[in-house]
This record gives structure tokens, sequence and C-alpha cells, in this order.
């Protein structure tokens, strides 16, 4: 099963493992190096390597990540929004905890349009009653506010790790907001006006994650009412909590 695309795309592909196992096959994961490690506990996979080393290891069968469904047979339906990655046991303090990522590379933005205002979401979220943490680096960690605490994120083991500490995860179109998912994180994605085609169904879930609800622009170049849309969320919650005291 050799991963296609970005390492978000990655992260989704893994999830076809079990399916083709319980045909009675052994899968082997072919993927990007520094995902090694989230990929070698999934349901079905027997091994892991790194995409420069598929071709050296003996196969029956080659299959695409992004077309899997096709030698499936599957259709919409058949696909699962339950977990699938293992997500590890974080020690959690008495204040709920929420993770924020506010860009993905901009590498491709020409392209995706999903670049937005980081203080729409600073703004937003703010003055909830929670503990932040970013789950940004590489791109744009400087303009972490000085509210949202920084944590280790120099691997995808420590980018497990503190995604697995959040009650909520907030974030762009990006890896993150997909391994936050596949974990069962509740997980809100900021998405464009013109989305990836995971979320190309109308309404604000993905069939993908039972977890994961999205934030939608709704006009090309207003990015206003996804963070309304976030503000109103977290108020609700705030007082969800409150009834049930």
């Amino acid at each position: 099963l050799n991963l296609e695309g970005g390492l978000g795309d990655q992260i989704h592909q893994v999830r076809y493992a079990k399916h083709i196992a319980a045909r009675g096959c052994k899968v082997i994961v072919a993927c990007t190096g520094s995902l090694v490690t989230l990929f070698t506990d999934v349901e079905g996979v027997s091994a892991v390597v790194q995409h420069d080393c598929c071709q050296g290891v003996y196969h029956d069968f080659y299959v695409q990540g992004m077309s899997a469904i096709v030698p499936l047979g599957f259709e919409l339906e058949d696909l699962s929004g339950t977990p699938y990655i293992t997500k590890p046991k974080a020690i959690r303090g008495f204040r709920k905890r929420i993770g924020l990522r506010w860009q993905g590379q901009s590498a491709f933005e020409h392209e995706h349009q999903k670049k937005f205002p980081y203080e729409l979401m600073f703004d937003a979220v703010k003055g909830v009653d929670a503990d932040f943490i970013s789950l940004q680096r590489d791109e744009a960690v400087e303009d972490c506010p000085p509210w949202v605490e920084r944590v280790p994120l120099d691997s995808w083991e420590d980018t497990r790790q503190a995604t697995a500490s959040c009650d909520l995860v907030i974030s762009s179109c990006t890896s993150v907001s997909h391994l936050a998912a596949a974990m069962g994180v509740e997980t809100w994605v900021v998405t464009p006006v013109m989305p990836y085609f995971f979320y190309a169904q109308e309404g604000d879930t993905c069939p993908y994650y039972d977890t994961m609800k999205l934030m939608r622009q709704e006009m090309f170049g207003d990015w206003k009412a996804p963070f309304a849309r976030i503000k109103k969320a977290l108020n609700e919650k705030k007082q969800a909590l409150r009834r049930v005291k």
C-alpha cells in the first residue's frame, strides 16, 4: 500500500490497510519516513517502509493509496469514520485543553487558497476558559500568541502526544487535523470555499472522520463566517458545561 500525496493524505490513506488485510493480504505500507512510527500499529499493517525502499521489498500487488478504494470496490457509504490511529494516554489537568494550528504549508497556496488571517482564529478563541497549546510548527510559529503554550513538536510522535492531550483541536486544513480526527479527538477544520475532496460533501460533517466538524468559508476572500461559527460553538460548549454543573 503506497501512500501518496502530502502528509495529511498519507495519514488518511493508511486507513485502508485493514480492509486490504481482511481480504487475506499481508499489508506493507510505504510512506514518508517521518510518519513511519505513526503507522506501525495501525490495524492491518504488517510492516512499514519508507518510500525509497518500497521497490526493494517483495510484494505480489502494488496499490496506490489515493485509488485504494477502486480495487476495494468502495462507495461513499462503505467508508467508516471510526478512529484508526492509536491515541496515546496523556496527562490531563482540570481545565480543558484546546490545540491550535493556524497554517499549513504555503507551497501550494495558489491552488488551495486556504490561508486566513491568524488574528481571526486567535480572536475567536481568546477568553475561553481553557488551556491552549500550539500545534503549529515550521511556518508561522513566530505568530504564536503569548497565551498559547508552545510544546515540543520535533517529531510526529511529539505531535501525536500533544494532540492526544487535547480535548479539542481547531485547525486549518492540515495534516494535524487528519491526525487528530484519526485518533478520535474532536477536531474543527477551517475549510476554504473550494475545499479539498475530503470535504466536498455538503454539511459540516466529514464521512471520513466521526469526530470532525467543518467550519466552512462561505465567500471567497472572506474568512469571517467560519470563525464566527467557531466563536458561537465554543460559547455553546461553555453553556452546556454550565448546565451540567
